[in-house]
């Protein structure tokens, strides 16, 4: 199936894409739960009608919701909710258990490597998650850490005098941190960065080759133009996980 629109529905967003050429092109963030703000997405983009979606979902109960929106608009669905549907080799133990999103970033990883280059997607949202690819290109796994957002609420939550801070991307802030607001921004910012880099170092010294690294997510921020040491190249496309829904539809009948 060649997807008109493509769908990644996740833990805080919705992101719609415009499939045009055989590739992902015109991308929005949109609120998880207004089928107005969709519709008027969808306007904007005039697209024709009937439209043929594929839609994938780390969050079982929201993606029931969209697919109930879609089938009363009369459009066509394939959701892509299972391993067993992905032109990807897995060496986990339980990969029913590991989140699509994921994997359809492993999926959209595979073209870009030269044979014989492991590959690395660091992935920046909600949670993050560092994974990767081996040098014959199975995906082997990897390390999920709590995103921005969740570290700043849990030391607002769990002290007594630390504030909220309403940020939910990677932040910057040169250390050290001249008062409490900017200590936190630094260490959030250093546990990020630093998590990411020890296990991009990790994953390097398993490898054969220097691996190719692949940023993404919508909560990026200040990690989106950081260049790690050891690898073949760093790359940054906020547009993978969409890419990886296309790229397993067009195999979908």
């Amino acid at each position: 199936m060649t997807p008109d629109v493509v769908v990644d529905i996740g833990n805080s967003r919705i992101k719609f894409a415009r499939c045009l050429a055989d590739r992902v092109a015109l991308v929005a963030s949109l609120p998880s739960g207004d089928p107005t703000a969709w519709d008027d997405q969808l306007s904007s983009w005039e697209v024709p009608r009937p439209l043929r979606w594929a839609v994938a979902s780390v969050h079982p109960e929201r993606l029931d919701r969209f697919h109930d929106w879609i089938t009363a608009r009369g459009d066509e669905i394939v959701a892509v909710n299972n391993y067993k549907q992905l032109p990807l080799r897995i060496g986990v133990r339980e990969p029913a258990k590991v989140g699509i999103d994921r994997l359809l970033n492993a999926v959209a990883l595979l073209p870009r490597l030269p044979k014989g280059t492991p590959g690395i997607v660091v992935d920046v949202g909600t949670a993050i998650t560092v994974d990767l690819v081996n040098d014959h290109h199975v995906f082997v796994g990897g390390a999920i850490l709590p995103g921005p957002r969740l570290m700043f609420e849990s030391l607002h939550q769990q002290t007594a005098k630390l504030p909220r801070i309403d940020l939910h991307e990677v932040p910057v802030e040169d250390p050290p941190g001249a008062n409490t607001r900017d200590a936190m921004i630094v260490g959030v910012m250093a546990a990020v960065m630093g998590g990411a880099e020890l296990l991009v170092d990790r994953y390097a010294s398993l490898s054969p080759r220097p691996p190719w690294v692949v940023l993404t997510g919508g909560a990026l921020g200040g990690l989106a133009d950081y260049h790690f040491e050891d690898v073949g190249k760093t790359l940054t496309d906020r547009t993978l996980t969409l890419e990886g829904i296309r790229l397993v539809a067009e195999t979908l009948s």
